[in-house]
This record gives structure tokens, C-alpha cells and sequence, in this order.
């Protein structure tokens, strides 16, 4: 199959330099299991007797013992029970290195709708240079920072991944790149496992590690619950591991609306996080917090998960539309003698924000008619 040319731009539309043809690195030649993390040095596992989780300890070259956690799956668990839904990864890259190679090589793997690379004439965490990739919303970063590259993809970005494995295989394997972020969902959309059973299994102490209980927060109206959604935090972001629950159907504009997310957030603070969390998200998911999380089962669909999100906003929208311009209609109805001619003024090219995701070509796909009484007045 003949490899596409494509390009990389900057933000004012010039060519920047034409694709090669696909790397030719050779692999890394350390093992990838136990797991894949690219240390080097002796493993021993552990569990924790409190949570069930299980993590693995390394030791340098020369046997000192260093703590790295790298988590482990459990054994049982779907490899598709979470989908991953954001992901970084920095690996050596410096100015000698060919741009329009790596460009070329990231859109064959993850997809044309990571092309092109549009210079966005700023730096990015400390790195002089940054590309948005397509409209795929993932950037990619370089230059300083220890002759690194740095690549993001946030949920959009990810859901657009085809294959997961490929994506692996070059970037673990051609570029010996270190995940330094992961996060992990599950949706429950029947709302059967709410917020508050994530505090229930907080105070029991399911979160427990090594003896000690993990901190916790909450956002949202907790003493009197208003539909608007809460949300509920296990440990925290700069300690390497953290559990967020909420009521995303809430957070999305819908009163009541019982679809819950949990989500598991990973950094590489002490700890290494193995590449197959990629390809097993659902077993390294429940693996974070085996006591909390074992009811985790149910294969996800992210189309699944898309099509929700979109039927949702989209009711959203048109109810806040018909509240605040509804009567208005009827009155430009009277004035301007038909529907054709009312669409005509109040149209605009375009699509609402909330509505727009790379993944989806066409709204009607993903959202289906509302209800003719929905927004009746009771």
C-alpha cells in the first residue's frame, strides 16, 4: 500500500516541509514484560494487603533499591472494560531529527485527522515549539527540555485511535518513549454505581494503600443536590494517582440525568506506567484500586459513549433555545408569515461547540429527533 504525502502547516496556511517515507528505527532491545516500561534493572511484585493492589519494584543496575510503582492488571477483568481517554508521552528529539518523518509517520499511525501539523507559533510546557495535529485536538511539542519531544492526546484525540497496538509498537519501540500520563474511564450510564458509592467505598476504607487512607475531595452541591452534578476526588494529581467520579450526565446540562464516569488518572510521579495500559485499559483500570473498583466488567463502546454525550448536549441546547426564544418564534411566525422565512433569519453557519467532535462526519448519525412534547410546559 503506497504511504500518503501529506504535509505540516503553519497557522497562516504555509507548506512546511513534505512527508518521508516511515521510519526505519530499529526496536528497543530490552524486554517489554514484566511490564513494558523500558527501566532496565531487577523486579520483584508486591501487593498491598489494604487495597489488593498489586505493584512492581525495581532496582538499578548496580542493585540499589530504587521504588518505582508500575501498576500491574488484574487477572479476570475485560481488556476493554475502560477506554483510554487521554494519554502523553515524551521521548528523545532534537532539531537533527526529521519533522516531516515524524509527522508523516504519526499520521499514517493514528489516523488523517491528525493531519497536518499546524505550528502554533508558541512553545508548550517548556518546550520552544508546538503543532496542532489536524483537528484531532492532540499537540506535540519540542525543542529543549533535554533534547525531548512531548505528544498529547486529550479524550477527542483519543477516541479518533483506530488501533492501539500500533500505536504502541512505534512509539514504545522506535522511539523507546515513556507514557507520563494515562487516564482510564469507565461510563455507567444507567447510574448504578453513583458518587455517593464511591464515598461509601472511600469511608470503608476500599482506597486504603499501604495502611494509610488517601485524601479526598468533592466539587459540587453535596448538603443539597441540585441535578447540576457533583463530583468526588480520591487522591491527588501531583502524588501520581488519583480517582475522579461524576455525574457527567449532570455536567453535560441534563437534570438528573443518571450516566456517571469514573475515571482513573495516572502520572509518572515514582511511578512507571507500563504500555499496556493501552491495550489492556480495563485491567490496569480495575487494577488501581482492586477492592473499589471490581464491580468493572462491561466491555465500553466509545461510539457508545460519543452518541450519549451528543443526544445529550443536543436536548440541552434546544431546550435552553425553545426557553429563551420560543415565544419570540411565535412572534416572528405572525411577522415574518412563514417557517421558511424564520429559519431563514435566525440560521447561521456552523456547529455549536458543544456539538462538534472530530470523530463524528455527520450529526444525524449520532443524534436522534427529539421527542415532539419534550419540552412541553406541564
Amino acid at each position: 500500500m503506497d504511504t500518503p504525502k501529506l504535509s505540516y502547516v503553519n497557522d497562516s496556511g504555509v507548506e512546511a516541509a513534505s512527508a518521508g517515507a516511515f521510519a526505519t528505527r530499529a526496536p528497543a532491545d530490552a524486554a517489554h514484560y514484566p511490564p513494558s516500561g523500558n527501566t532496565g534493572g531487577k523486579f520483584h511484585t508486591e501487593i498491598d494487603p489494604n487495597t489488593g493492589e498489586s505493584f512492581i519494584i525495581c532496582t538499578n543496575g548496580n542493585g540499589k533499591p530504587i521504588v518505582y510503582f508500575i501498576p500491574q492488571p488484574v487477572d479476570g477483568v475485560v481488556p476493554y472494560a475502560a477506554i483510554t481517554d487521554y494519554f502523553n508521552c515524551t521521548f528523545r528529539f532534537d532539531s537533527a531529527d526529521s519533522l516531516s518523518e515524524l509527522f508523516q509517520n504519526l499520521f499514517v499511525i493514528f489516523g488523517v485527522k491528525f493531519a497536518p501539523a499546524i505550528n502554533r507559533e508558541r512553545g508548550l510546557h517548556g518546550y520552544k515549539n508546538s503543532f496542532r495535529l489536524g483537528e484531532s485536538s492532540a499537540l506535540f511539542a519540542y525543542g529543549g527540555q533535554s533534547g525531548t519531544a512531548f505528544l498529547s492526546l486529550p479524550g477527542e484525540a483519543c477516541s479518533l485511535v483506530a488501533d492501539w497496538n500500533l500505536v504502541t509498537q512505534y512509539l514504545r519501540d522506535t522511539w523507546q518513549a515513556s507514557i507520563t500520563r494515562w487516564d482510564g474511564a469507565v461510563d455507567d450510564f444507567d447510574g448504578l454505581h453513583t458518587v455517593d458509592m464511591a464515598v461509601s467505598l472511600y469511608q470503608s476504607g476500599a482506597f486504603n494503600a499501604g495502611g494509610n487512607k488517601p485524601s479526598c475531595n468533592q466539587n459540587g452541591n453535596w448538603i443539597e443536590p441540585d441535578g447540576k452534578g457533583r463530583t468526588f476526588y480520591v487522591g491527588k494529581r501531583k502524588n501520581g494517582k488519583m480517582l475522579r467520579v461524576y455525574e457527567k450526565g449532570m455536567q453535560l446540562g441534563k437534570l438528573w440525568h443518571p450516566w456517571v464516569r469514573w475515571e482513573v488518572e495516572l502520572h509518572n510521579t515514582d511511578r512507571i506506567i507500563p504500555w499496556e495500559v493501552l491495550t489492556e485499559s480495563g485491567q490496569y483500570f480495575v487494577g488501581s484500586y482492586p477492592k473499589a473498583l471490581s464491580w468493572v466488567q462491561e466491555p465500553m463502546m466509545r461510539i457508545k459513549t460519543i452518541k450519549r454525550q451528543a443526544q445529550i448536549s443536543y436536548e440541552h441546547l434546544a431546550e435552553v433555545a425553545s426557553i429563551a426564544y420560543g415565544a419570540l418564534i411565535n412572534v416572528m411566525l405572525d411577522v415574518e408569515g412563514s417557517a421558511d422565512a424564520v429559519l431563514k433569519k435566525l440560521k447561521r453557519d456552523g456547529i455549536p461547540r458543544r456539538l462538534q467532535h472530530p470523530f463524528v462526519e455527520k450529526q444525524s448519525d449520532f443524534i436522534d429527533p427529539i421527542p415532539q412534547n419534550k419540552f412541553e410546559q406541564s
